[in-house]
C-alpha cells in the first residue's frame, strides 16, 4: 500500500537473526576475523618458550619470571590502548582498526623472533601489543553490532566455536614447522624465525579479507566527540549499569583464564616434556596435544552454551560460568602433571569453564551497552580483561616459580570463585532481565558536571 513503511531486510546467517544492515558475507567475513584473532594470540603466546629458550638461553627454572615480565608488558600497552581503540571505533567504524590490527600484528611478527636480548624481546612483546589491542578490541565489539538480541547467544557460539578453532588450528600447525624446517635441514633457530614469518604471511592475508568483507562504518549515530568524551561516557555507562559493572569484572578473570591457559600451561608443559628427556620440537608438540584437548571441549560445549545463552537471564549465566570455571582452574592448579593421561578430564573441564567465562561476559556486555558508545564501553571492558590479565601475570609468574607450577592455574580459580559470588548477589539485588531484552539503544545523557 502507498505510504505503508516497508520492514528493513534482515539477512540471516543460518539460524542467526542480523541487524539491519549487515548482511550474510559481513557475519562469514568476522568469523573469520575471530578464528585468527585468537589464533595469532594463542600462536604468540605458545612459542614463546621456544624463543626463550633457543635465542636467549634462559633456563628453564627462570623462564617463569621472564615470562612474566613480557606478559606484564604486553598487557601494560593493552591497558594503555583497549579503551582508546573502542572510542575511535565509534568515531572511523571498525573495519579499518581491524584491518590495520592485522598489519602491524604481521609486522611485529617478522621482528620478535630477531631477537638476541631481553630488551629487545620486551619491545617486539610491545610491537605486537599494539596490533593486538586493536584487534582483540574490534572482535569484541563486531561481536556486540552483528546480531540480532534473540540470536546474541548464537553468534556467542559461533565466535566462541571459530575462537576455539582458531587457537587450536594455528597451535597445531604453526607449532609443527619448528621440527619440519629442522628435518630440511635448517637449524633450530632458524626454524623458529621461519615459524613466525609464515605467521607473518597469515596476517597480511587476514588483513585484506577483513577490509574486504567487514561493514563500514559504525551502528547507531556516527561520533563526533572528542575520544577523551567518548571514554567519559563510556565510563558513565559502565558506573550506571550494575550489569555493565558485572561483565567488566568477568572480564577481569576471564581473559586471565586465556592468558592463564596460553601461557603457562605452555610453559609447565614444555618444562615436564624436556624434564622426561624430549627434545624442544617434541616437547612443543606434546603441549599442543593437551591445548588441543582443552580448545576441543570448549568447541563441544560452545552450541550447548549458545543455547544457554539465549534462554537464561545473562547475568545468571556468568554466574554459572564462573562457578564452572572456577572448579576447573581449581583442579588443573592442584594435578600433579599437565601431559599424562590421567589430566584430560581436568583439561576438558578447563576448557568448559574457560569458554563459559568469556562468552558469558561477552553475551552481557554486548546486551547492556548502549549502541551509541558501545565501543566506549567495551574498551572498558577489555580494559578490565587487561587489568586482569597484569594482576594475573605478575602474580602467576612469582608463584609458578617460587611455589609450583600449577599455582597460576589456583589463583585463577579462586578469582573466578569471588566474582562468581559478586554476580549471585548482584543479580538477586537487581532481578530478572529477559535474554532477548535489549539495551537502551542510545548513550546515556551525561551531567554537565560529569562532562
Amino acid at each position: 500500500m502507498p505510504g505503508t513503511l516497508q520492514k528493513p531486510h534482515l539477512d540471516r546467517l543460518g539460524p542467526i537473526g542480523l541487524q539491519p544492515g549487515i548482511t550474510r558475507r559481513n557475519a562469514l567475513t568476522y568469523l573469520y576475523a575471530s578464528f585468527f584473532t585468537i589464533g595469532i594470540v594463542s600462536f604468540m603466546s605458545f612459542m614463546q618458550p621456544y624463543v626463550l629458550a633457543e635465542n636467549l638461553r634462559i633456563p628453564s627454572d627462570q623462564q617463569g619470571g621472564v615470562t612474566g615480565i613480557l606478559s606484564f608488558s604486553y598487557e601494560l600497552v593493552m591497558l594503555v590502548l583497549v579503551a582508546p581503540m573502542g572510542a575511535l571505533a565509534d568515531k572511523i567504524g571498525r573495519r579499518r582498526i581491524y584491518q590495520l590490527g592485522f598489519l602491524w600484528i604481521g609486522a611485529a611478527l617478522a621482528v620478535f623472533p630477531l631477537a638476541q636480548n631481553l630488551p629487545q624481546l620486551v619491545m617486539g612483546r610491545i610491537l605486537f601489543a599494539v596490533g593486538a589491542a586493536a584487534i582483540t578490541s574490534m572482535m569484541a565489539t563486531v561481536l556486540a553490532d552483528y546480531p540480532q538480541e534473540k540470536s546474541r547467544g548464537l553468534l556467542v557460539a559461533a565466535s566462541g566455536i571459530a575462537n576455539g578453532l582458531g587457537a587450536m588450528t594455528l597451535v597445531i600447525v604453526l607449532s609443527r614447522l619448528p621440527a619440519i624446517f629442522a628435518a630440511s635441514g635448517v637449524d633450530t633457530l632458524q626454524a623458529g624465525r621461519m615459524t613466525y614469518w609464515v605467521a607473518t604471511c597469515l596476517c597480511i592475508v587476514t588483513a585484506l579479507i577483513v577490509g574486504g568483507g567487514l561493514q563500514p562504518g559504525k551502528p547507531g549515530k556516527q561520533q563526533k566527540q572528542p575520544l577523551n568524551q567518548l571514554l567519559r561516557d563510556g565510563l558513565a555507562a559502565v558506573r550506571g549499569n550494575p550489569r555493565i559493572a558485572v561483565a567488566c569484572l568477568a572480564a577481569f578473570v576471564a581473559r586471565g583464564d586465556l592468558i592463564v591457559i596460553s601461557t603457562f600451561f605452555a610453559l609447565w608443559a614444555n618444562q615436564v616434556a624436556q624434564a622426561q628427556g624430549l627434545g624442544l620440537e617434541e616437547a612443543i608438540r606434546k603441549a599442543a596435544m593437551y591445548i588441543i584437548i582443552i580448545q576441543g571441549s570448549s568447541l563441544l560445549w560452545a552450541p550447548i552454551w549458545g543455547v544457554v545463552l539465549g534462554r537464561i537471564d545473562r547475568l545468571t549465566a556468568v554466574a554459572v560460568a564462573l562457578l564452572i570455571a572456577s572448579v576447573g582452574y581449581l583442579w588443573v592448579g592442584f594435578s600433579p602433571s599437565p601431559i599424562v593421561v590421567a589430566f584430560i578430564p581436568a583439561a576438558i573441564l578447563l576448557g568448559i569453564g574457560e569458554f563459559s567465562a568469556i562468552m558469558s561476559g561477552a553475551a552481557l556486555i554486548g546486551q547492556s551497552a548502549p549502541e551509541d558508545i558501545r565501543g566506549s564501553v567495551i574498551g572498558l571492558f577489555n580494559v578490565c580483561g587487561s587489568i586482569g590479565i597484569l594482576c594475573i601475570t605478575i602474580i602467576g609468574g612469582i608463584v609458578f616459580d617460587a611455589w609450583m607450577p600449577g599455582a597460576p592455574f589456583v589463583v585463577v580459580g579462586l578469582f573466578n570463585f569471588f566474582v562468581c559470588v559478586v554476580a549471585i548477589l548482584v543479580r538477586r539485588r537487581i532481578g530478572y532481565q529477559s535474554p532477548h531484552a535489549t539495551s537502551r539503544l542510545h548513550a546515556p545523557e551525561i551531567p554537565t558536571e560529569i562532562r
